[in-house]
């Protein structure tokens, strides 16, 4: 039975396809996803990894397992020559595993809409059956706005790879912590999305500081946890420090845990519920977990990792006095941080309320239901399907 008082809205078919390293853009969808089908709405899910699969299958969704083509940067930018050499191998079994997804789709129920979080296998269905193609991500801001470059970072390579998955939009929301605005009409700016565990947890402040580091292909979180457990272990007695990391990563990690330096394995309820009662977050710059401590009122000390997107998610939250950003993890920088805290905390909460109290969800979903009935069935079988044009995942040169 649909909740949200939608009982008179045309029952939508919704495909979403999620992308990304880590669980961002896997918790923002599935945010997303469970409105809808609240809403009484068909939702299957396409993305890539066993993991991410998984996860979505335990909330009720089917989901499959799709081909990610691997588009790294060199310089900033996405060479022709670099992306051959990394697909030119998985290419052929990642193409087939696509008309068989293709298949899936038409045999199961081609949807009225397909959404796309930095994803490129979406896309290419939606082109292939006709149908409206949405985007609901943080990373299109990239492609339609002129960010200046960050240090020795620049949008280049997001561009490029947006442009690569998803050629043409009918309509992206772009998910923003801060105000953000572009001429392009199909362009919508909405506050992030973050999961009801968010937005309900209970917020308070007792002497407690939680971290979260994460890995970035060799770029693991033991230096930022052992220079800022000793930091807190000289400097900062009168605190809890509460560091949070993979379970793989814990047996590097256990050596710096010491009577006030606590080191957990990540869980995620535990990490929000922690969150919530901190003083402040210590953490890479991730736009969700940046966006979740935010919505909780708590200032950030913030160590990017080396992409663009985290450069400059961290230049914004220190320019906006919602936090701070270094390079590394420092003990001047860190004591900063701490001596600003009170201020800091302010200005989060001054500009939470102002740019990030309205759920978003409701602005997507309506968006949804007013897109024109589409011609749903397409169910007969597939007729020549292994002589269709393959997907153009990589650029044509």
């Amino acid at each position: 039975m649909p909740r949200n008082g939608t009982s008179n809205v045309r029952p939508l078919d919704v495909i979403v396809g999620v992308n990304g390293i880590g669980m961002g853009h896997t918790v923002r969808q599935s945010v997303v996803a469970q409105y809808l089908r609240d809403r009484g709405h068909r939702v299957r899910v396409v993305t890539n990894g066993q993991g991410r699969v998984e996860y979505f299958r335990d909330l009720g969704f089917p989901a499959w397992d799709a081909w990610m083509p691997t588009l790294l940067a060199r310089d900033d930018r996405i060479h022709a020559r670099d992306a051959v050499r990394a697909n030119i191998r998985q290419a052929p079994g990642g193409l087939l595993r696509h008309l068989r997804l293709r298949r899936a789709v038409r045999n199961s129920g081609v949807p009225d809409v397909f959404v796309t979080d930095y994803e490129p296998n979406t896309p290419r269905l939606a082109y292939h059956f006709g149908r409206p193609l949405v985007s609901i991500d943080q990373q299109s801001k990239y492609r339609h706005l002129g960010l200046p470059t960050v240090g020795r970072y620049a949008r280049t390579a997001d561009e490029q790879r947006l442009r690569y998955f998803a050629p043409r939009m009918d309509r992206s929301f772009i998910c923003s912590y801060v105000p953000l605005s572009a001429e392009d009409q199909r362009v919508e700016f909405i506050s992030p999305v973050v999961p009801d565990l968010v937005r309900s947890a209970q917020v308070t402040t007792e002497p407690l500081v939680t971290a979260y580091f994460s890995r970035y292909f060799d770029h693991g979180p033991e230096e930022s946890v052992r220079e800022l457990a000793s930091v807190f272990r000289r400097s900062v007695p009168d605190r809890t420090l509460r560091i949070y990391a993979q379970p793989a990563e814990l047996r590097s990690l256990r050596g710096y845990a010491d009577t006030r330096i606590e080191i957990h394995a990540f869980d995620r309820e535990a990490f929000i519920a922690d969150m919530a009662r901190s003083e402040a977050v210590f953490s890479n710059a991730g736009f969700n977990l940046i966006s979740e401590a935010l919505v909780l009122g708590k200032p950030v000390h913030l160590v990017p990792l080396p992409t663009y997107d985290q450069h400059w998610c961290a230049k914004v939250v220190d320019e906006a006095g919602l936090g701070t950003a270094a390079p590394r993890v420092e003990r001047r920088a860190v004591l900063d941080f701490l001596a600003r805290r009170p201020v800091l905390r302010d200005n989060v909460v001054r500009h939470r309320d102002l740019y990030l109290a309205a759920d978003p969800r409701e602005r997507i979903a309506s968006y949804l239901e007013s897109l024109p009935a589409s011609d749903r069935p397409m169910t007969a079988p597939i007729a020549g399907e292994s002589t269709c044009r393959l997907p153009q995942f990589l650029p044509t040169w």
